[in-house]
């Protein structure tokens, strides 16, 4: 069986990170090599410093962002940190004779750029300097849904996000998933997908995903 990368992106609050956990599990489960890697990890060093640099100066860490030194240091992150070490851990992954299950990917951070009106650094080099996904997932709900689970965003934040990753579904065909039913029909239809485009277990159960998520 060829070695997959696949790649779960979406609004906040649509369940990406509890959907890629289970669906890593239950592969593994089926008797697939399943390794999982969360982008946002290689993201959180430089997210501190934005953080602190902002505290120190007394803006908003988007306001910071913006300044012309950072928008540097991010493309310098970005090059030298992110897409190596990304790149790296997928390859040595794959080396190791395992599928790839990526919690969020490039798309991720081009939705996070842009939601904050921000050039993303090298947007259209990006995916070619990534591995190539077998398939990717973009994880959506309505918008009353996503907002009772986390109310500590906005509605023009979370309806900014949906038309973003809309946008970029057309762009690298990236397939939409409903997330408004329960996290056992979620994970069902991921998994028939994933299972329909490679050779390898085909059945997939009634209750392994739905006990992991619900946990």
């Amino acid at each position: 069986m060829n070695k997959m990368l696949i790649t779960l992106s979406g609004t906040h609050g649509t369940g990406k990170s509890t959907t890629a956990g289970a669906c890593c599990y239950y592969l593994n489960r089926l008797g697939w090599k399943q390794a999982y890697i969360r982008q946002v990890d290689l993201l959180i060093p430089f997210g501190f410093v934005i953080k602190r640099g902002s505290q120190a100066l007394h803006l908003q860490p988007t306001e910071l962002e913006r300044m012309k030194p950072f928008r540097i240091l991010w493309a310098v992150y970005i090059l030298l940190i992110y897409l190596p070490f990304l790149r790296a851990g997928i390859s040595f992954r794959h080396i190791m004779g395992y599928s790839v299950l990526c919690d969020r990917y490039i798309y991720d951070l081009i939705v996070t750029f842009r939601g904050k009106d921000i050039v993303t650094p090298f947007e259209n080099l990006l995916p070619s300097l990534l591995p190539r996904p077998t398939i990717s997932f973009v994880l959506d709900a309505p918008t009353d849904r996503i907002l009772k689970y986390r109310p500590e965003h906005t509605r023009d934040l979370i309806e900014k996000e949906q038309w973003l990753y809309r946008q970029l579904s057309n762009r690298f065909h990236l397939r939409r998933i409903d997330a408004s039913s329960s996290a056992t029909v979620v994970g069902k239809i991921i998994l028939s997908q994933i299972t329909s485009i490679v050779k390898g277990p085909t059945k997939i159960g009634p209750v392994l995903i739905s006990d992991r998520v619900s946990q």
